[in-house]
């Protein structure tokens, strides 16, 4: 694949995500995604296997950036740095760029059913790298004795796991910027509250 391809390609797949964003799968129409991407209909058939193939690549292409760019790294983050991690989420000077649309996959996760489809897979997966990243997080801080020794990281990992969703979820519902603070915060203190002596 030449590299015009390639940028052609992550042009289409950008400008999917936000017609995605906007009306939700189930309300993309066709014609909506053909006018937002310049893919024609025989090409998005031919070429990308149908509408919800196009969902999945979609998806799978904004999960590989939130993985990338936006999660925790697990090798360098400190238990305080993963307290201002939560924080930030909610930060009321980010809010307006972040808009409406909320997190994809959990629009994904409250628009379509659980029936064990490629859906579900994406979610599992999805799961599964925020377990491990925030139980290695904590893990690192139980070795540096930042955490006591009795502590469960895989407990408190699937806690951080559940907390971020109901937060990505509050964020989604705000009725003005500064909603989610709250939320956030008290999620960074309950991390911060783990510390020994904390």
């Amino acid at each position: 694949m030449s590299r015009a391809r390639k940028a052609d390609h992550k042009t289409v797949i950008d400008a999917a995500q936000a017609v995605f964003w906007d009306h939700g799968y189930q309300g993309a129409s066709t014609r909506q995604i053909e006018e937002r991407t310049g893919l024609t209909r025989f090409t998005l058939q031919t070429s990308y296997g149908g509408k919800e193939a196009f969902f999945l690549e979609t998806l799978d292409a904004y999960m590989s950036r939130v993985e990338a760019e936006h999660l925790p790294d697990a090798d360098n983050t400190s238990l305080e740095e993963l307290a201002q991690w939560f924080a930030r989420r909610a930060d009321p000077a980010a809010m307006p760029q972040i808009g409406a649309q909320g997190c994809l996959l959990l629009n994904a996760i409250t628009e379509f059913d659980r029936n064990g489809g490629e859906v579900d897979v994406r979610i599992a997966h999805y799961f599964e790298v925020l377990h491990h990243r925030f139980a290695q997080i904590l893990a690192k801080a139980i070795e540096t004795g930042e955490i006591a020794a009795d502590f469960d990281p895989d407990e408190k990992a699937t806690l951080l796991q559940n907390t971020l969703l109901g937060l990505s979820l509050t964020i989604k519902a705000r009725p003005n910027d500064a909603f989610a603070q709250p939320f956030a915060a008290a999620a960074a203190t309950m991390i911060r509250q783990w510390r020994v002596g904390g």
